[in-house]
């Protein structure tokens, strides 16, 4: 009887919620008027499509100010993004709408109760007021005493309704433990292994983010939880491996020289490709890099390095279970035949002459078993081969970086500050004794762990970089904080204001020349990126830097100075975004790809002829959007060529498939050059 009044209650709760929208905003406004706390939300039974396979027959909790039919809008439009995304890990795909899902919709343990608490505060606030919301501010503030004894009914109503329960004695919110939310270890292996690039593009796409995605942190630690179902792959039983390894899931965690393996995430790259090394440090042969399992292991001397395991070959093993065996049965057989050869010595007087099997020599001595034994063990070649990381980053692409010490290196002045704290010129002593002007990008001390992920997330990206037109790094400084990047250092500071220190406000010019050199090499550079697949997402010319000889490189390693705060935009999300360098897919859509590079790249030749003017300047950026999405592109600067300005024109092409590549922008602007040279060489011979 009392679950079907329940259940007739939730009914008419139901019935209720989608014609509260209007009468709730009032009610929260009143009740935040007055010092309390924001109403609680609302349990709902889930009837949308997007998250039917997750949670259906499930009650949900809606947070107030805001709708089931509202939030399936956005999962329907994130999920959309998702499905056209080419930048997604097919290991992580299949995590990504139950995550959106049970993120955005947490189920309800109690939904009764919850919603009896909505309205039971809901009802307290009207007989409070008598319905008149207008005057709540001035009658609140005249009598104090009232709003003393409003809490203390309220506290009663609580206990009235909630007398055995002890949890859902105060407010369920979403942080509540009325919420099964997703389980904290799973979010975690997400965030922090499985899907690290694609978790961390979600909570600033303009789309996705506005859903919610899970602050893994912030979810307490509950076994009553909604699984993703991620499993870590574990054999307990499997104590050998076939082939190379690479299918071996057992739980040998020690390398073969004894040392303890360590967490694959910490130093292997993309870790989303190989599924089967997240969350643990066993010993495995991921993508068949050796020729049997193996694992990181701490070496001082070399700062990391990679040993194998001593796991046996399922093969040999099994040979050599059937080669005791049988020996087993022969030295049975044998036994057994001795016994009754004694027995009847008399009757078998020719017994003595049969020959015997030698166990010896026919089972350990001369088979070849042997060898295969001893040629599945690794050998110390092997050991030494893999155990000098310095030596095969080319072959691994594991360790690539150089490791330097603080005692390497020393701060001279500061050039700025980016995202992970500060960025310093220095000077790094070499293994030579040679010292080399570099960049320093400091981690700042006491960092948290997410950003410390980023940090190492960083690296493991911009490593594989190589090209005379990329800003490349140097080394790492990873044993003590603060932990640092090592960047070439270039002279001259970002093209943005060595622009303007040649520009006719400062009585000085660049030649046509020197325009097309610098443009040549920053497509050099793209064309490079592109061609690795690669997308900047803020292509500028604050992010290229200009080195004596005029040699410009491009960066991203995050020289942001206040004087560029301006540059850069919130657009539906908490991510800054350089709207002024961005088409119009990427603003709406959130859609970052190497089409929308190149109409950045199309916005950096606009800067270059225009010694570093800020593009539509005199804009707001709201402004700027609009200007974009119709198509009133920026002018053509002042002594800029006609032929560079049509190049402009066609980055900007509103289809993004009909823009030129960076192969394509590269060929012209050095067959313009070539020109511009050939002409300045034939000048100078006739003077």
């Amino acid at each position: 009887m009392k679950s079907y009044c329940y259940q007739s209650l939730i009914s008419l709760c139901i019935a209720l919620i989608t014609l509260k929208d209007y009468y709730v905003w009032t009610i929260n406004a009143t009740y935040e008027s007055n010092g309390f706390q924001q109403l609680p939300g609302i349990c709902q039974l889930y009837n949308g499509t997007i998250c039917k396979e997750f949670l259906k027959n499930s009650y949900v909790f809606i947070s107030p100010n805001v709708t089931i039919y509202d939030l399936e809008e956005r999962l329907r439009a994130a999920y959309g993004v998702i499905k056209e995304s080419k930048d997604m890990n097919s290991n992580c795909r299949k995590y990504a709408l139950p995550s959106l899902c049970l993120s955005s919709l947490p189920i309800c343990r109690t939904p009764e109760r919850t919603n009896l608490l909505y309205f039971a505060n809901v009802a307290m606030i009207k007989n409070k007021y008598g319905g008149n919301y207008t005057r709540r501010k001035r009658f609140v503030s005249k009598d104090s005493k009232n709003r003393h004894s409003f809490l203390k009914k309220k506290s009663v109503y609580y206990s009235d309704v909630f007398t055995k329960d002890v949890s859902s004695k105060y407010p369920p919110t979403r942080e509540s433990e009325n919420l099964k939310r997703i389980c904290r270890e799973e979010c975690e292996l997400l965030e922090n292994e499985l899907c690290q690039k694609e978790y961390a593009i979600a909570k600033r796409h303009p789309v996705i983010g506005i859903v919610g995605v899970e602050e893994c942190q912030k979810i307490p630690q509950d076994k009553d939880c909604s699984t993703l179902g991620i499993t870590i792959e574990v054999d307990d039983a499997e104590n050998c491996f076939w082939e190379d390894g690479s299918s071996y899931r057992g739980i040998k965690n020690v390398s073969v020289s004894g040392k303890p393996c360590l967490r694959w995430s910490w130093l292997m790259k993309e870790i989303s490709d190989f599924p089967e090394l997240i969350g643990q440090n066993y010993c495995r042969n991921p993508g068949s890099m050796e020729k049997t399992p193996w694992c990181f292991v701490d070496d001082k001397s070399l700062d990391r390095s990679i040993e194998p395991c001593d796991i046996p070959k399922c093969v040999d093993k099994i040979w050599l279970s059937i080669i005791v065996t049988l020996g087993l049965i022969i030295a049975t057989v044998v036994l057994i035949s001795i016994l009754l050869l004694k027995k009847k010595k008399c009757e078998m007087k020719n017994i003595q002459n049969i020959n015997t099997p030698n166990a010896g020599n026919n089972i350990y001595g001369n088979s070849q078993l042997n060898t295969n034994q001893d040629s599945g063990r690794p050998s110390n070649s092997l050991i030494d081969q893999i155990g000098i990381p310095s030596k095969n980053i080319e072959k691994n692409s594991l360790l690539r970086i150089p490791h330097f010490t603080l005692q390497d290196i020393e701060f001279c002045e500061e050039l700025g500050e980016g995202a992970f704290g500060k960025v310093y010129k220095g000077q790094l002593t070499q293994p030579n004794k040679k010292t080399v002007n570099v960049a320093i990008k400091a981690l700042k001390e006491n960092a948290s762990l997410k950003t410390q992920q980023d940090f190492k997330r960083e690296i493991e990206l911009i490593s594989d970089l190589k090209h005379q037109n990329i800003v490349c790094i140097l080394g790492v400084i990873l044993n003590k904080e603060p932990y640092c990047m090592l960047f070439e250092y270039m002279a001259n500071g970002d093209l943005h204001e060595f622009l303007i220190s040649n520009s006719p406000i400062e009585n000085k010019s660049l030649l046509q020349l020197e325009f097309l050199k610098i443009a040549m090499q920053i497509s050099e550079g793209m064309e490079y990126l592109s061609g690795h697949h690669y997308v900047h997402r803020d292509l500028a010319a604050r992010n290229c830097l200009v080195n004596d000889g005029l040699i410009v490189k491009i960066s991203d390693f995050g020289l942001s100075r206040d004087i560029y705060s301006s540059d850069y935009y919130r657009v539906q999300s908490k991510s800054l975004l350089p709207v002024r360098w961005m088409p119009s897919e990427s603003i709406l859509y959130g859609k970052f790809t190497t089409e929308s590079d190149i109409w950045s790249f199309g916005v950096v030749l606009w800067e270059i002829y225009s010694y570093g003017m800020q593009p539509y300047c005199g804009y707001s950026n709201p402004e700027v959007i609009n200007l974009i999405r119709s198509r009133q592109l920026l002018s053509c600067p002042d002594n800029c060529p006609t032929a560079v300005y049509s190049l402009m024109i066609e980055c900007w092409h509103e289809q993004a498939v009909k823009r030129p590549t960076f192969s394509d922008i590269s060929h012209r602007l050095k067959t313009w050059y070539d020109g511009h040279v050939k002409i300045s060489n034939q000048k100078s011979e006739i003077n």
